[in-house]
């Protein structure tokens, strides 16, 4: 199936979006038109405000059928990002048009027709003190919960607290939008897309306050195994029992250690074949590269619990049916890892595959185990030890593999990293929608 972008979803949210505003309002103004517009302009940034806050609510859900049209629960979570940051800044635009009116009126710049009706039902009139005040409360508390997210300084554990309160700002800012719809509105098509992007967002509200959100993808487990594999990374094994469905290969978990801290994604680095699969036993490695999983060395032991929620991602080496070039850069390895567990169980051919894995001292151990697999794999590999050499870059893999623009890609590893490929790919004439690549950008 083929995915949706974030511009084909965009595209048709804006048309829908159009086809619903009353333009007549505004064309049939007359000598009221300054009025007017000022008016359609509260009233159209507050509904596309709430509407895109509602369709934050519902990305936030990390419904399957959902990840497979945008192409994983990567791609949901930056509709998700974006689609609040974007609803909160029209909320916020939403409130100056109000004040800028004000001051307007003040100075006598702007001047409220003598009997113009604003078509705000009077069916709500004694709520609009209280939706006054939790529209502004909520645009408050949204604008710092937003700065939060972007503050990368600030931990993890901090922002994933914070950021529960968000359904309850939702539920003021229905009432708020409930309240001040303007009858032309609720007379037009825009009234249906508004009930229909409500009734969404408050069933996202409710399963989200009621913590049900990916419950029926949760599997308790136990660690079996924690094992140093040195430069601050853990591999840890998992069991979790007949409960778990089993994953593709390069798909990825989020994993509950610490109640306190909640889940964290890590891309499951063993296939579901074989001994694994038997023994209902995945396995993980984590690198201590934040605030959370820098403690994990000295908190991970054997036979402590651990919630597995998944799988989730699309990262799973299916677009396509040619040969593939895989690119790792330090522990984004570990997706390959699994795939080639895979390909070595697996008795059926495969296109050609090349692994280039490039990192920062690569010790014997990891490229003699890497070497082994690979081989038993049918996988051709090319090792960049960064400390010796120059970092990989997309002319070297061109140089090496004729017929790359044949080729389907599979990035995983550090973002700059990755953005650097992409774009050096893209420009060499790399075909759009051949270049894969999973972004964990969960805040």
């Amino acid at each position: 199936m083929k995915k949706l972008n974030i511009w084909t979803v965009t595209g048709v949210g804006l048309l829908i979006v159009g086809l619903a505003f009353p333009w007549g309002s505004v064309s049939d103004a007359g000598p009221t038109l300054p009025w007017t517009i000022y008016l359609q302009l509260l009233f159209a940034s507050g509904f596309l405000a709430l509407a895109l806050m509602s369709v934050a609510m519902v990305l936030a859900l990390r419904l399957p059928k959902i990840e497979s049209w945008v192409g994983g629960l990567d791609q949901c979570y930056r509709l998700h990002r974006l689609s609040a940051e974007w609803g909160v800044g029209l909320g916020l635009t939403h409130y100056l048009i109000k004040v800028g009116a004000k001051a307007l009126r003040k100075e006598g710049l702007l001047v409220k027709p003598q009997g113009f009706d604003s078509g705000i039902p009077e069916l709500f009139s004694t709520w609009h003190d209280v939706a006054k005040l939790l529209g502004e409360l909520g645009l408050y508390a949204s604008l710092a919960l937003v700065a939060v997210a972007l503050i990368r300084a600030i931990p993890y554990h901090l922002f994933a607290r914070l950021h529960r309160i968000l359904p309850l700002l939702y539920l003021g800012f229905v009432l708020h939008g409930v309240v001040f719809l303007p009858l032309s509105y609720w007379k037009n098509l825009s009234g249906a897309v508004f009930v229909i992007c409500v009734v969404a967002g408050l069933v996202a509200t409710g399963l989200s306050l009621s913590g049900r959100i990916g419950r029926n993808r949760q599997v308790q487990g136990r660690v079996a195994e924690v094992t140093s594999l040195g430069k601050g990374v853990q591999e840890v094994q998992i069991d979790l029992g007949p409960a778990w469905p089993g994953h593709e290969a390069g798909q990825f978990a989020l994993f509950t250690f610490d109640t306190r801290e909640g889940a964290h994604p890590f891309t499951i680095a063993s296939a579901w074949e074989g001994e694994n699969a038997r023994l209902h036993r995945i396995r993980v490695a984590i690198k201590a590269l934040g605030d959370y999983t820098s403690t994990l060395p000295g908190t991970l032991v054997a036979e402590a619990p651990v919630r597995v929620e998944g799988p989730y991602g699309s990262f799973i080496f299916d677009q396509g049916k040619g040969r593939q070039i895989w690119i790792a850069g330090g522990i984004g390895l570990t997706p390959f890892v699994a795939r080639l567990e895979h390909l070595v169980a697996s008795t059926a051919e495969h296109e050609p595959v090349d692994l280039f894995y490039s990192a920062r001292h690569v010790s014997p151990e990891t490229l003699a185990r890497l070497s082994t697999i690979a081989s038993a794999g049918a996988v051709r590999l090319h090792v960049i030890d960064t400390e010796q050499e120059a970092p990989l870059n997309a002319k070297q893999v061109v140089e090496m593999i004729p017929d790359w623009k044949a080729s389907s890609i599979w990035f995983c590893g550090p973002l700059k990293f990755g953005d650097a490929l992409e774009k050096s790919f893209m420009s060499m004439g790399l075909p759009k929608g051949q270049f894969h690549r999973e972004a964990f950008d969960f805040r």
